[in-house]
């Protein structure tokens, strides 16, 4: 038993007769929530990571920041409590309980229990496909939705409040932070501001003072999306007084000045959701994502792709290592798996396929004797010719830009060089394409993951060999 735990324990002992609680790092909630690490602060609460004793997992513990505690904080606070505790959907952070604890004060503290997130915030992640801003787009209309049918208005929608946890080859979107939330219809609180909220992503009527409804939080919607799209804000300056003005004036620039290529459907569909007017936007979060799947339906290829031989043979025996493989794959973008194993990686990649709506294609550089070659032959795989006198690296890019593809490097080991060279072009402006390498010696590119296995089993007698079990490294 660790020391930590040890201490986490003796201080469980203790809730029978408590003492006022200080909140800090270390401190114990309800006798069974330990304070690990601050992870964020805002402008009315601080969020812990804490571990939950009975029950050993870890969940994020919010209390009001008492540098900035008064009667509006608590008072919000206390709706954010209440109003959470009702909201119960996959997209939506749980809350597991919500509380007061005596600090010592004039009245209790209250706390609020949510589960622990394996992700990021929205606002810490670049480059998304249209596809996966669809995706992304429409589980968060599923959580608004869900919030909207049972009488809430978010009112403080934005990347930094929707969490991001990736499962295997998936990215799943959870709504978080209901401190601004009220029942639709419902007056702001007393001596609150009317337009409380971000700036970035205030809607002009809830700037010109109405009440937010459904159809504000649709048009903070359009302005994460358009964030998603071009990389910025839909209006911006140092002034915030003057980003008020541009919500309330100023028509829009279209998402398409600064992406050329964004399909018109969606831009029409973001558009739509930052338009002055709230009655000319969407009347509701299930019309957005029933748009947006429309468009991805344009988008998306309707037949299988790719070039891998067919059929695959089966290789029971390998499961684990194979396993291996399509793991390291899931959480890294490039994989190098030794040249002995390449069986085991076309097994693997044929197993992903149905997670690469663009194809699995397999380029092989074993007769491939010059560097300058690579380049036209990844490009003539992949469909792409030069037609136009610009660069062929450049036509390779924005073919792949929308793409989400598995490629397949085998027999790297003689153009080492020039794979990593042209790796290095294709990750951070491809989002959704993974490489899967095949070399007796690493690709040596920054955040690469490398399959290492034990030795293939050595013959003991002409009928048997040694078993051996499947490792796993990353370097």
């Amino acid at each position: 038993m660790t020391n930590k735990l040890i201490a986490r324990l003796m201080q469980a002992l203790q809730k029978d007769n408590p003492a006022p609680t200080a909140f800090g790092i270390g401190a114990l909630i309800n006798g069974r929530y330990h304070l690990d690490a601050e992870i964020g602060r805002g402008g009315m609460g601080i969020v812990y990571r804490a571990h939950d004793i009975p029950n050993n997992r870890d969940v994020a513990v919010k209390i009001v920041n008492p540098q900035k505690a008064n009667a509006l904080t608590l008072g919000q606070f206390t709706q954010e409590s209440q109003i959470s505790a009702q909201l119960k959907h996959p997209h939506i952070i749980a809350v597991y309980e919500t509380g007061t604890v005596d600090t010592g004060a004039s009245q209790p503290w209250p706390y609020i229990v949510m589960e622990w997130v394996h992700g990021t915030g929205l606002d810490e992640l670049r480059g998304f496909t249209f596809a996966r801003i669809i995706d992304l787009g429409q589980q968060i209309c599923e959580a608004l939705e869900y919030a909207h049918n049972q009488g809430f208005v978010h009112r403080d929608l934005k990347p930094g409040n929707v969490l991001i946890e990736k499962h295997g080859f998936q990215m799943f979107a959870k709504l978080a932070d209901f401190g601004l939330a009220r029942p639709l219809g419902v007056e702001n609180l007393p001596t609150e501001s009317d337009s409380a909220g971000t700036i970035f992503y205030l809607a002009p009527e809830v700037i010109a003072g109405q009440p937010a409804d459904i159809r504000s939080d649709l048009y903070a919607l359009g302005a994460l999306l358009y964030e998603m799209l071009t990389g910025r804000v839909p209006f911006s300056d140092y002034d915030d007084r003057a980003v008020l003005t541009q919500h309330l004036l100023e028509p829009v620039a279209p998402p398409s000045h600064a992406r050329a290529d964004i399909p018109p459907a969606l831009e029409a569909i973001i558009l739509r959701l930052l338009a002055k007017n709230p009655t000319d936007r969407f009347d509701s979060a299930r019309q957005v994502s029933q748009a947006l799947q429309q468009v991805l339906l344009t988008i998306d290829p309707q037949t299988a792709l790719g070039n891998l031989p067919q059929p695959i043979p089966p290789i029971a025996a390998n499961q684990a290592e194979i396993a291996q493989i399509k793991e390291l794959l899931a959480s890294n973008r490039l994989v190098t798996v030794p040249t002995d194993r390449a069986n085991l990686a076309l097994s693997a990649a044929a197993q992903l396929a149905d997670q690469f709506p663009d194809g699995v294609w397999l380029l092989e550089l074993e007769t491939l004797r010059e560097a300058a070659l690579l380049l036209p032959s990844a490009a003539s795989l992949l469909g792409v010719t030069q037609d136009s006198p610009r660069p062929l690296t450049v036509l390779l890019i924005e073919h792949l830009r929308e793409k989400n593809i598995l490629l397949l490097l085998s027999h790297c080991d003689h153009l080492l060089s020039a794979c990593a060279q042209l790796i290095e072009t294709i990750l951070p402006t491809c989002p959704e394409v993974h490489i899967l390498a095949i070399s007796r010696q690493p690709i040596m590119v920054p955040g690469a993951a490398r399959a290492i296995f034990p030795p293939k089993s050595t013959i003991l007698h002409s009928d048997s060999a040694s078993s051996s079990t499947a490792k796993k490294d990353i370097r």
